[in-house]
């Protein structure tokens, strides 16, 4: 069992689009969270070896809210705990069945499949401009 959790614990890397996503939340225009699938120890250990409090004011994952993508009812709770309409909210994931769960709660989501596409897609929205600070 420790070794499992030593290969999945190692296996823990940031995505390439993070840099996207860290020179949002540095722009401090929006709200950011994050909703993911995981356990309640890997993702507290990702949330500190990452510094992701730096990037996102709250952290909405399975382990705390007891339902999992693509559920609809993650997106409910996200919506409701952080007072936003779907209509002003936008989900990103790279995975087409969570982001049909978001949509079916009512908001805008991006399928991410890679950084140029992503930050095509945001710029597209006016949510970025052509230059997002790097992660540092």
């Amino acid at each position: 069992m420790e070794a499992f959790k030593d290969f999945i614990f190692g296996e823990s890397a940031l995505a390439e689009t993070s840099e996207v996503v860290f020179g949002l939340s540095q722009s401090r225009k929006y709200l950011m969270a994050t909703l993911n699938n995981e356990s309640l120890e890997l993702n507290l250990y990702r949330i500190r070896k990452f510094a992701l409090r730096n990037y996102f004011s709250v952290f909405f994952s399975s382990c705390f809210v007891g339902t999992r993508k693509p559920d609809p009812g993650i997106y409910r709770i996200a919506l409701d705990m952080t007072q936003r309409s779907p209509s002003e909210s936008l989900f990103i994931d790279d995975r087409v069945e969570n982001i049909e769960g978001a949509k079916q709660a009512g908001m805008h989501a991006i399928l991410c499949r890679n950084t140029t596409q992503l930050r095509r897609d945001l710029e597209e929205l006016g949510l970025i401009a052509d230059h997002v600070p790097a992660y540092p």
